[in-house]
């Protein structure tokens, strides 16, 4: 092979491996960011649907007691404050102990007036708010201002309402993109359910 030849096929190989360079320059970076954006994205769907279960297992649970105490024996089955200690193992994997919080309300419907229509009372009969052990955050504040998303009210009806709210942290490299694109870290969800034997009106 000619020198000339030899010269041009160097400084193709060259050329190539440059342009391998910059196509990883530029690509790698995009990559990992998918990457996390992609990991990003399931965490907080997996938090999501965490949080639906929670809220529709403490508020089936509530509502298939026969009575509540409000006595503090978190050991007791049918002591409200057990649910805050079943929170803990609930929210797992989630950290219910810095980020968790959970509020549970009994609602009751209004006497039936001159037309015979009844609703729902504007505030609950009761309302206990837990959150966790070692969270510096606020205590959850409910949101069930208005009555009117509740379920169709009957004579007589009361109705347990569980709600469950958790602090999403996003990865660092993705919580501004996060923000940006309107995504929530202050997540919620709640369940409702008409008590099955009793009307839970009041804590014992």
């Amino acid at each position: 092979m000619s020198m000339p030849a030899l010269l041009r096929r160097c400084r193709s190989r060259r050329l190539q491996r440059g342009a391998a360079a910059i196509e990883a320059a530029l690509i790698l970076p995009v990559a990992i960011f998918m990457v996390f954006a992609c990991l990003e994205v399931y965490q907080y769907f997996r938090a999501a649907a965490l949080l639906d279960r929670i809220a529709f297992t403490v508020a089936n649970g509530v509502a298939m007691q026969r009575e509540l105490l409000n006595g503090g024996q978190c050991d007791k089955s049918d002591d409200i404050c057990v649910y805050g200690t079943m929170a803990q193992d609930l929210f797992q994997p989630l950290d219910y102990s810095a980020r968790g919080g959970m509020i549970i309300s009994t609602y009751a419907a209004t006497e039936p007036d001159e037309n015979g229509d009844v609703a729902w009372k504007a505030q609950p009969e009761w309302r206990v708010t837990f959150k966790g052990s070692t969270s510096s955050l606020p205590d959850p504040i409910s949101r069930l201002g208005d009555t009117t998303v509740f379920p169709p009210a009957r004579t007589g009806d009361t109705l347990v309402i569980a709600e469950t709210f958790y602090d999403h942290e996003p990865f660092a490299i993705s919580s501004h993109f996060w923000t940006a694109l309107a995504g929530t870290t202050n997540m919620y969800s709640r369940f409702f359910f008409r008590p099955r034997f009793n009307d839970l009106r009041t804590l014992l």
